[in-house]
């Protein structure tokens, strides 16, 4: 599952070889890419069980999840929610859901792009501004041609996109960080997890190990000169890794 401001074309250098021994779904998260939005419909409960209930709709009993950015929320929340669905879970770019526990306030100061949206989102010039930065300001590794990051923009520029970043955006603030302050020590992942962080992304500095704790079978993992476009600044690197990960099945990750 992808990230914002993106969509499943994030994917597309990865796809190839993982489809060589698996079947790849890559879906949109709702309001993004070709995805329909909807009025509300934004919390990671609901979005997470979109997935489930694309899983079911496909015929799909047991997958393994890849997720980066707002697909990392997703992938957690079903993961924590409906364990008996997923074999292996891999995060991509961003936070645990027990980051709380042992985090320097910087981790929550440095996604400020997600406080502006929440705030004056409904500014089509704004959101637009913040997603030229974003694609400009959270690569490392090599950068977006123009005729590549129009591919994104022009997507987000639809009143689905729109609407979805507002409505993300403000229940993260108002509801998924105040449920987690209260309830993250009673949240325990079953499935087992490799989390992947670029060592140069901006918005995950920081990321404690606390998940330790409350995982049977987790990693976090950070990866050389990379930033927060994971599949797109090492492709190659993430390829061979997920196969590595993937393919060792029940194995435990570390």
């Amino acid at each position: 599952m992808r990230g914002w401001p993106q969509h499943w074309w994030e994917w597309r250098h990865v796809i190839a070889p993982l489809a060589q021994r698996y079947r790849v779904i890559c879906p949109d998260i709702r309001g993004l890419g070709w995805s329909e939005g909807s009025d509300d419909g934004y919390s990671f409960e609901r979005l997470a069980r979109d997935l489930v209930q694309l899983l079911d709709r496909l015929e799909v009993d047991r997958a393994r999840v890849v997720g980066r950015d707002w697909g990392l929320v997703v992938g957690y929340r079903a993961c924590l929610n409906w364990p008996e669905w997923f074999d292996q879970f891999v995060a991509l770019a961003g936070v645990h859901p027990w980051t709380i526990d042992g985090v320097r306030p910087a981790v929550f100061t440095k996604p400020w792009h997600s406080y502006a949206l929440a705030a004056l989102g409904r500014s089509s010039a704004l959101q637009t501004a913040l997603t030229k930065r974003s694609l400009r300001a959270w690569r490392h590794q090599g950068r977006f041609s123009d005729a590549e990051a129009a591919v994104y923009l022009s997507r987000m520029r639809t009143p689905s996109a729109h609407a979805a970043t507002i409505d993300f955006n403000r229940n993260v603030l108002l509801h998924e960080v105040p449920h987690f302050a209260r309830h993250y020590r009673m949240m325990r992942l079953r499935v087992p997890t490799l989390h992947l962080n670029g060592a140069c992304d901006p918005l995950a500095e920081g990321v404690p190990d606390s998940y330790r704790d409350y995982a049977d079978d987790m990693r976090l993992e950070r990866i050389p000169d990379c930033g927060h476009f994971v599949p797109e600044e090492r492709p190659q690197w993430l390829a061979e890794r997920l196969l590595t990960f993937l393919d060792g099945g029940t194995k435990r990750c570390g």
